[in-house]
């Protein structure tokens, strides 16, 4: 369940200087673009997951009296944590003593909590151990009549895992990227990741903990187990034995240390269940939430919005492949269907991990993505669009997307780029089709 409330961005994402007239070709994407992060505004959802009304308190999907808790603090990690933490603040006010942010924009100061300011990225961040001792010191200060609301969004498990022991973090980003390279899949190297690394991840943010914590996800499609290294969900036994699978199918099993394959052994004598002070995490903006926004929008200027897939992990090529033949099966189908006759066209809509780790910066794969698109595009009248919902932080220019059409650019290089501000949102990337009515 979730409630919403009205209400615009804190602070403006696109900027109008960087948009060119909205007259041209692209300005259905841009349309698409804006609604799927309005949809997925990580202000608005957490403002209306946090909530205090006269003496009751909303926290997640759970009301409570306002005067159970003597303390309320937050933790705000990944690409939305400033969107998050200005939610909390202005939904809690004078009633929150303590909070901390990591992300890669400057916190507002409207804001009056510690923060880090540090680029956001995948497993072994050199941050790491600053930010993981500055959440474990505000944890561990408080008590049990105590509630630490822990914010997460793409980025966060980068701020949180440390390298295994005997390792460099250059050393162990290396370790990571070859199992990548020899055909793990992104989500199988997270979860290696959480099960592997030192810190609060796998369920070990708890330990010593004696606050309640309550954990409100921005999630980006891996769901909220994995996001963040799960850092309040403990790594269960299936897990061990996937990831060890996994291991042992790109061949990094046999030369791991026997120290280091404890990890991934089923053992009895853990704990693999959630601590009663720690609530299940809860999911407050996720890809469906852009999806449905920018349907709306589409549907609302007489065009017919289409899902090409629910979810689409593959690589940057193989996924605009998946995209474009899924774009052509939806026209095919829609032939001939009074529907199509009374739109001005078709509008396909796909999410996209494109196979990147959590918190690595996805726009060299979009330019992959749009390169592919540029080459195998054969309708004359369609466009292609993709952009990442987390847009791009304030002091890099580079577009957080772009959109393409045949013959409309240099392979590789967007026709037009979609500028937008980053820490606003970040529920992965968003593809777009735009394909024309014919007369």
């Amino acid at each position: 369940m979730r409630t919403r409330v009205d209400g615009g961005f804190p602070i403006e994402p696109f900027d109008p200087k960087r948009l060119p007239d909205p007259s041209g070709g692209e300005s259905l994407h841009r349309l698409c673009l804006k609604a799927a992060v309005t949809g997925a505004d990580a202000f608005r959802l957490t403002r209306a997951a946090v909530r205090r009304d006269e003496g009751t308190l909303r926290i997640g999907n759970r009301f409570v009296a306002a005067r159970t808790y003597r303390e309320i603090a937050f933790v705000a990690l990944g690409r939305a944590a400033v969107s998050q933490a200005l939610a909390v603040n202005e939904a809690l006010g004078e009633f929150l003593t303590q909070g901390y942010v990591a992300a890669p924009d400057a916190l507002p100061h409207e804001v009056p909590f510690r923060s880090t300011v540090a680029p956001s990225t995948g497993p072994g961040h050199p941050e790491a151990a600053e930010v993981g001792a500055a959440v474990r010191e505000l944890a561990l200060g408080l008590g049990p009549r105590d509630l630490l609301l822990l914010l997460l969004s793409a980025g966060a498990l980068g701020y949180l895992a440390l390298p295994p022991d005997g390792l460099s973090v250059a050393a162990w980003q290396a370790e990571l990227a070859a199992i990548g390279s020899r055909g793990a899949t992104a989500a199988e190297v997270g979860s290696i990741a959480r099960i592997d690394a030192l810190g609060p991840v796998g369920g070990r943010f708890s330990d010593g903990v004696t606050a309640e914590v309550a954990t409100l996800v921005i999630d980006r499609g891996d769901g909220p187990v994995r996001l963040g290294g799960g850092p309040t969900v403990p790594v269960t036994d299936a897990e061990r034995t996937d990831a060890r699978a996994t291991l042992e199918r790109v061949g990094d099993w046999a030369d791991r240390p026997s120290a280091r394959r404890a990890a991934f052994a089923v053992d009895a004598s853990r704990r693999i269940a959630r601590p009663v002070n720690v609530e299940r995490p809860v999911v407050i903006a996720e890809p469906a939430d852009a999806l449905r926004e920018a349907s709306a929008a589409v549907a609302e200027k007489k065009w017919l919005p289409r899902l090409a897939d629910l979810t689409n992990a593959l690589p940057p090529e193989a996924a605009a492949d998946r995209f474009l033949r899924r774009v052509e099966e939806i026209v095919d189908d829609l032939q001939g269907d009074p529907l199509l006759a009374e739109s001005k066209g078709i509008v396909v809509f796909g999410p996209m991990t494109l196979d990147l780790a959590e918190g690595v910066d996805e726009r060299p794969a979009i330019g992959t993505f749009l390169a592919r698109t540029s080459r195998a595009l054969r309708r004359r009248e369609m466009t292609v669009g993709i952009a990442r919902t987390c847009g791009a932080p304030s002091a890099d220019p580079s577009p957080s997307g772009g959109v393409v059409a045949p013959k409309g650019g240099v392979a590789g290089v967007p026709a037009r780029s979609l500028p937008m501000r980053s820490g606003i949102t970040d529920v992965g990337a968003i593809a777009t089709a735009v394909v024309p009515r014919r007369p």
